[in-house]
């Protein structure tokens, strides 16, 4: 049996679907004051599709049309394990905002994120945070209706702790309390997932990487928590990457310490997750820390996100090889690091197409 492969999530939009996002200048600060922003432009906006939404009638029909493409090219090239392309989103980790009471998405706030790799605007507390009507269903359930026949359709959501990095807190009065509440709400719209037939969820907290300490203490437990309830035929994912620069081939963005992998490996295994995913290919981690993981599937990162180098189907086997002294073939899954939102289609094509000639290989 030749080793699964997956995808992590987002994919570059195409040409017809007008919606700005994190990948693309259309849709992130650039301007004036934002303009000292460090990051791309100073980040995405997330105020940036409400009036595009508003006005564009045509775009639900865009929408649809952008993700059957996406999830149908992943689909021939072989990918066991789908997702839509993150389509619907501006960024993996702001739309679930839209739906959750207490953030104000409208007047932000500027923040220095992701352990200090770069500053933006963001959205802010200002109330105690719920959500009153799950709606990540809804995106699940269109797409699950376009996915091809015989696929496999995962779903992602994002963690409480890239959350919590992603918004000002003007409300509670420490960060364990919000993500206590943020827990249940991202709970919520786990649980309407499975209701409505997802069999794969997967939350996105690569955030956890970049603050070791609080992920030992609190973090790690409260991923437990959001996946709690789920009935046993649902597969519980999460993704843990480095962090994603904000252009193609730099060295200079600061990404989170990827030791951190082998320092919360064992409380990793021991959470209840069916499959962790982490970064490989461009991190080149030492690959003794997958011994350390007992129970837990491993999807490891196999090709390169923010890098125009295609790695070659004998690089990639070599990489497998190598990591397959630590851990059970029928336990590693291969997928890129992260998602592929920066990437040129042929690019794309590349990398998963060598990706899925080294996975039949073994």
């Amino acid at each position: 049996m030749p080793l699964k492969t997956t995808v992590i999530g987002a994919w570059p939009k195409p040409t017809t679907l007008n919606l700005p996002d994190w990948f693309s200048e259309k849709g992130n600060f650039s301007e004036g004051e934002s303009s000292k922003l460090t990051g791309m432009g100073g980040g995405f906006d997330p105020r940036s599709t409400k009036k595009m939404r508003e006005e564009c009638q045509q775009l639900e029909e865009d929408i649809k049309q952008a993700v059957q493409e996406v999830m149908k090219t992943q689909h021939e090239l072989g990918i066991d394990v789908i997702t839509d392309g993150e389509m619907d989103r501006g960024a993996y980790y702001i739309h679930i905002m839209n739906n959750i009471k207490g953030i104000d998405m409208e007047n932000l706030a500027e923040k220095t994120m992701r352990s200090g790799a770069y500053s933006t605007y963001v959205p802010v507390v200002r109330s105690q945070v719920y959500v009153d009507q799950p709606s990540s269903w809804k995106e699940w359930e269109r797409s699950n209706a376009l996915k091809p026949e015989g696929s496999i359709l995962k779903f992602t959501i994002p963690g409480p702790m890239t959350l919590t990095d992603g918004i000002h807190n003007e409300y509670y009065s420490s960060k364990q309390d919000l993500q206590d509440d943020l827990v249940k709400a991202i709970n919520k719209e786990v649980l309407a997932l499975a209701d409505k037939g997802c069999k794969v969820i997967q939350i996105d907290e690569p955030v956890l990487m970049r603050y070791p300490d609080e992920a030992w203490e609190y973090g790690i437990n409260n991923l437990s928590k959001c996946l709690q309830g789920l009935p046993e035929d649902v597969t519980k994912v999460v993704h843990l990457c480095c962090g994603y620069p904000d252009k193609l081939d730099t060295d200079d963005y600061l990404k989170a310490d990827k030791t951190n992998y082998g320092r919360l490996a064992e409380k990793l295994d021991n959470a209840g997750f069916d499959e962790i995913s982490i970064e490989d290919a461009e991190a080149k981690n030492d690959l003794s820390i997958l011994a350390k993981f007992k129970r837990s599937k491993i999807i490891l990162g196999s090709v390169t996100v923010a890098r125009t180098k295609v790695e070659t189907v004998e690089e990639i086997k070599e990489r497998i090889s190598a990591a397959l002294e630590f851990i059970q073939k029928d336990r590693l899954i291969l997928a890129p690091d992260c998602g592929l939102g920066f990437l040129s289609q042929q690019l794309i094509r590349s990398k998963l197409t060598n990706m899925v000639e080294a996975a039949k290989s073994f």
